[in-house]
Parts: structure tokens; C-alpha cells; sequence
């Protein structure tokens, strides 16, 4: 498992945050792009001006329409350019935008129904599930696409039969495993706001995560109002302390069943028994470089993912479903950002879950 930052400084930066950054509602009449280096700012209204981050670049994009690789080409080689772009479609096609600002820089650059979980009030409402179960954080981050919270319940660690030594053939190898949950966060835009289930392997502290059984909630709701004078307005004055409070409670209360259903006893057995079937799923030594191409194509793997996955997998010794799985999570650990360590670890998930028939198919000699 990658390791990000240790509770305390995380909870110290979704502090920083909060009372940093600033949110605007603002018509794209109102707004206007000016060249910088590097891209555009944003003035939004009477507000300021913001310089565009990389995630509000891809959403301005989106939004106005203009290919991807023109808009990045124009954002390295003509700013200027690039600003009568996106001013004269701001203009041609008006609507509504939620700006999101922290440090000055305009974030993201979002739909007026983008409905805002903030990470304070997010940590806020699954910090104390943790803390009640007695729950171990063993990985945290907060990137620039979202915040991640990584427990584990140490006290229900698990044997899980994943192979046998060399030799004889008599003797098992295990894999000592727990339940583990991710919590996750987007303040941008990247997703829905999940609270979702995994296992944390002890020896080689890989985390593998399942994408399904948990619970994942759409930051979509009714559009934010604008004011008669069409003026810029935080949008913490036009969401009422009350309606954030019944949001995060709807939240609070999701969270607390996924975590309760994470590590209830029998899906704990449910997990170690498609642990071990993974185990008895052979990749026969002679299929391992097609079956390498395979899922590198299958799950989108980089050059360098690829060799890091087929190096663990020849290391770990277990050629087998279990052993790819626990290849692709290990290599999470070598990947240089959070986000995508991440990402590896539910690919890990859905090597693990897939089912006999189309494991038999892609390992088939």
C-alpha cells in the first residue's frame, strides 16, 4: 500500500483547506479568461483573478467543447489564443458555472449542479465510524483530484491458503489478510463520494479494493440559485447550514452500514474463500507473457506498470490468480502518484473477483 501522509496531517491540511479556499457561482458572462503563462485566468466577476489549474483546464474544455489536445496546444504555445477561445464560447453558450478556488488558483470549474461533500465535513462524519470500531488508518492522502482515508481492522486478521512451498508439495503457504475500507472524497469533480470494501495483505502490506458492496453517492443535486444581481456569491451563503447538515447525515449514516457490512463475520468468510479460490486458479508458466499482454490491454496498463507487475509476479513465486492480483497491488506501491496507486489497487480487486470462467479464458493455454 502506498503511503501518503499520517492522520494528524492530513487532518491538519483539510483544516488548511477549508478556511483557504472559496467557491463562486458565476454565469460564464461574467467570467473572463486572460492569458498567462502557462494557460489562462479566470476573473470571475468582481471576485478576482484565478490562474487555471490542470483540473479546471479539462473541465473548461469539456464544458466549451474544444478538443482536448487543441486546448493543450493552445495552452502551451498561444495562451492568448486560447483565452478568445474560451471567452467567445463563455459568451456564444452562456450557463451557469460553480467555480472552485483555493490558493488562489481556480480548481475547478464545475456544473451549477455540482453538489459540494467538502473533506472537512466528509472527515468529520467517518472519523468517529473509525474511531467507535477501533479501526487502524494505515494510508491517507489528500491529492489535487481527491481525499483518501485507508482503515484496516487488525483484530480480525485472517490465514487465507495461497500456495504451498517447493519441494514436497505439502506444505501451505499463507497469507495472513484483513478487512480493510476505503473512504474517498472529490471536492472536484473526479467522482462520486465511495465508502467502499478490500483486504490488507500483513506481510507484503498490499491493499487490495472491491468496487462492489459498497456505497458510492453522486455529488449531483438542483442547480445554485444566483442572486437578482447576478453577482458572484460564495457558495457557502447560498447552502444553508441545515441543508449541508441533513447531506451529511444521509452520508454519516451510508458510511456506517458499508463499514458495519465490511466486517461482518460472514462476508469476512466470503472474502477468504474467493481468496482461496483465486489460489487454485493456475496461470501456467507458458501463458504468462500472453497473459500479461492481455491485461495490460484489459485494465490499461503503462510500459512501466506492466513490468512492474510481471516483476512482482515473478518474484512472489505464486503463478496463479491470487498471485496476479497480488502483483498488481503490489505495484502500487511503485507508482509515483497517490491517485493512480490507487487505481491499481481495484485493479487488483477485479483480477480477484473475476469469475472462474473468464479467468479460465484469459489464462488458457
Amino acid at each position: 500500500m502506498k503511503q501518503g501522509k499520517n492522520l494528524q496531517d492530513l487532518a491538519a491540511e483539510i483544516m488548511r483547506q477549508a478556511e483557504t479556499k472559496r467557491d463562486f457561482i458565476a454565469p460564464t458572462t461574467m467570467t473572463v479568461a486572460k492569458p498567462v503563462e502557462n494557460g489562462i485566468a479566470l476573473e470571475i466577476g468582481d471576485k478576482g483573478e484565478y490562474p487555471v489549474g490542470d483540473i479546471a483546464h479539462q473541465q473548461i474544455a469539456t464544458h466549451t467543447g474544444i478538443p482536448t489536445k487543441y486546448y493543450d496546444k493552445m495552452r502551451r504555445e498561444a495562451p492568448e489564443l486560447l483565452a478568445n477561445n474560451v471567452n467567445e464560447w463563455f459568451k456564444r453558450y452562456p450557463a451557469v458555472r460553480l467555480n472552485r478556488t483555493l490558493d488562489g488558483r481556480e480548481r475547478a470549474n464545475l456544473s451549477d449542479k455540482f453538489q459540494p461533500f467538502d473533506n472537512a465535513d466528509f472527515a468529520e462524519a467517518v472519523l468517529p465510524i473509525l474511531a467507535r470500531r477501533k479501526l487502524h488508518v494505515q494510508s491517507c492522502e489528500i491529492t489535487e483530484k481527491r481525499l483518501y482515508i485507508k482503515a484496516v481492522d487488525e483484530q480480525l486478521f485472517r490465514d487465507v491458503p495461497v500456495g504451498y512451498k517447493m519441494g514436497d508439495g505439502s506444505h501451505k503457504i499463507f497469507d495472513t489478510c484483513a478487512p480493510a475500507i476505503i473512504l474517498s472524497n472529490s471536492e472536484v469533480g473526479y467522482g462520486h463520494l465511495l465508502a467502499e470494501t478490500g483486504v490488507y495483505t500483513q506481510a507484503c502490506t498490499n491493499l487490495c479494493l472491491f468496487a462492489q458492496g459498497g456505497m458510492k453517492r453522486r455529488h449531483i443535486g438542483a442547480r445554485h440559485q444566483l442572486t437578482d444581481n447576478l453577482a458572484a456569491e460564495d457558495l457557502d451563503e447560498i447552502l444553508s447550514s441545515r441543508t449541508k447538515q441533513k447531506i451529511m447525515e444521509a452520508v454519516f449514516l451510508q458510511i456506517r452500514d458499508v463499514v458495519n457490512s465490511a466486517f461482518d463475520e460472514r462476508v469476512i468468510a466470503k472474502r477468504v474463500e474467493q481468496m482461496a479460490a483465486a489460489a487454485n486458479a493456475k496461470l501456467p508458466a507458458g501463458r504468462v507473457e500472453k497473459v500479461m499482454e492481455l491485461v495490460q490491454e484489459r485494465f490499461t496498463l503503462s510500459e512501466g506498470e506492466r513490468s512492474d507487475v510481471f516483476k512482482h509476479l515473478i518474484e512472489g513465486g505464486q503463478l496463479n490468480q491470487y498471485g496476479l492480483s497480488n502483483a498488481i497491488t503490489r505495484s502500487a506501491q511503485d507508482a509515483e502518484d497517490y491517485d493512480r496507486a490507487t487505481e491499481l489497487e481495484y485493479l487488483g480487486g477485479k483480477v480477484l473477483e473475476l469469475e472462474r470462467k473468464d479467468w479460465e479464458v484469459l489464462a488458457a493455454e
